[in-house]
């Protein structure tokens, strides 16, 4: 198994990490594209050299449909925002990671950066898979949740939410 310092730097060494994880999917022949993307259905990773990272993002829920009025979209927007607002998706786990809505692919999505000078293929395996189950119960518990505070029909709940909480209602 290579070390860090065995890995190449930059675009190498996120291809080389993105590959790895891409194996366990039975993906032998992934790359990343002219931009520095790949995509595998329900999550993906981008290279973003400004960062200086590999970002693995996951799907969480669907945003408005194509031809929404725009009193529609400014509500799926106003929930984007509030996901990342300390008080309100703040509260509920996100595992070091934040949220991103794709106003282009009409999806939220959650996101983690894993800096590429420190990440090593076990960080990477270890944090997308954990990444991959807390957005799942995003989607199955706590996105409507969110979308409910954030249009005043919720409460925000008393304490942070944690993903292994035997009730995450309070």
């Amino acid at each position: 198994m290579a070390t860090n310092s065995a890995m190449p730097p930059g675009r190498d060494r996120a291809e080389a990490l993105m590959q790895f994880y891409a194996r366990k999917e039975n993906r032998y022949d992934a790359e990343l594209d002219a931009s520095g993307d790949i995509s595998f259905g329900e999550f993906g990773f981008r290279h973003e050299p400004e960062k200086d990272a590999l970002v693995a993002r996951v799907f969480v829920a669907k945003a408005w449909r194509e031809g929404a009025p725009e009193a529609q979209i400014d509500a799926f927007m106003k929930v984007g925002r509030a996901l990342n607002d300390p008080a309100i998706g703040g509260l509920f786990d996100q595992g070091g990671g934040y949220f991103h809505l794709d106003p282009d692919k009409r999806i939220y999505f959650l996101k983690k950066d894993f800096p590429l000078a420190t990440t090593t293929r076990e960080m990477l395996d270890e944090g997308v898979e954990k990444l991959r189950d807390l957005a799942a119960t995003w989607t199955t518990r706590w996105f409507a949740r969110v979308a409910d505070i954030t249009h005043g029909r919720a409460l925000p709940p008393l304490r942070p939410v944690k993903q292994d909480d035997p009730d995450d209602t309070i």
